[in-house]
């Protein structure tokens, strides 16, 4: 009997001491994980107001987009029309390009002939074979000052020197969500290297995606355009994916 006793003495001497120990270890590894965190300090950010190096004669509007080309170029696309009336003299070009320092490049952009340039400037892309898409998000009833009541129912497509190479869609000239021939106040695009097909998440005025061929414009395919479909869209956009070069898509109520 007595040994009983003395075996469970021991099992619970055992048992108080493999939880003290474990408790040790668990706090030892927590203060090392602690210190392993704490020396890994949070990246701080701050604005370099240097950058861009906008040359003195211009101004720029409200910012819309910012595209990176594959010599790390940084492609800006502004408003022009947001700027006060008496800064509009002096309204640079709606594409300006700066490096990586801020270095100003070139700019361009605007009203031309055989194109319809976007009311309100929304959206650049700079795809792989290094052709810029720029789109506009204009609504005839936003009543926002110094625009025309029409809607950006087009994508347009430009060297990057910017002459121009075609146009998808027209100016005021949507359907709606079944409409093949254009978008209506285009949120963003894409173009997908494997396939060369520009993927559209249009957008603000119509609920899908569409999808041309990225050489021809053509029309190639859509989804969740209709009260039928398994899921609805309401304003979408894409995200960028900078490790897959791919877009992902959001969709926002």
């Amino acid at each position: 009997m007595k040994r009983k006793y003395v075996s469970w003495a021991v099992l619970i001497a055992l048992a108080a001491v493999a939880a003290v120990e474990e408790k040790r270890l668990s706090t030892t590894a927590f203060s090392a994980q602690a210190a392993e965190t704490s020396s890994r300090s949070l990246p701080i950010f701050e604005v370099d107001r240097t950058w861009p190096k906008v040359p003195p004669q211009w101004k720029l509007g409200d910012p819309s987009s910012i595209a990176i080309d594959a010599k790390d170029s940084v492609w800006v696309l502004h408003r022009p029309r947001t700027l006060k009336p008496e800064q509009t003299a002096m309204a640079a070009p709606p594409v300006i390009v700066f490096d990586t320092a801020g270095n100003y490049i070139k700019a361009w952009g605007g009203a031309g002939k055989g194109y319809d340039w976007p009311e309100r400037e929304h959206g650049i892309h700079i795809d792989y074979k290094g052709f810029v898409w720029l789109g506009g998000n204009s609504c005839p009833t936003n009543g926002l000052p110094g625009l025309k009541p029409v809607a950006d129912d087009q994508l347009l497509k430009f060297t990057q020197d910017g002459r121009f190479v075609m146009q998808i869609g027209h100016s005021n000239q949507s359907k709606g969500n079944a409409d093949t021939t254009n978008v209506h106040r285009a949120a963003d695009a894409w173009v997908y290297q494997p396939t060369n097909e520009l993927f559209v998440a249009d957008g603000y005025g119509n609920h899908r995606v569409i999808v041309f061929d990225a050489d021809t414009g053509k029309f190639k395919r859509m989804w969740a355009h209709s009260a039928t479909s398994r899921w609805t869209m309401t304003t979408v956009s894409w995200s960028r994916r900078p490790a897959s070069r791919t877009p992902a898509l959001s969709n926002s109520a």
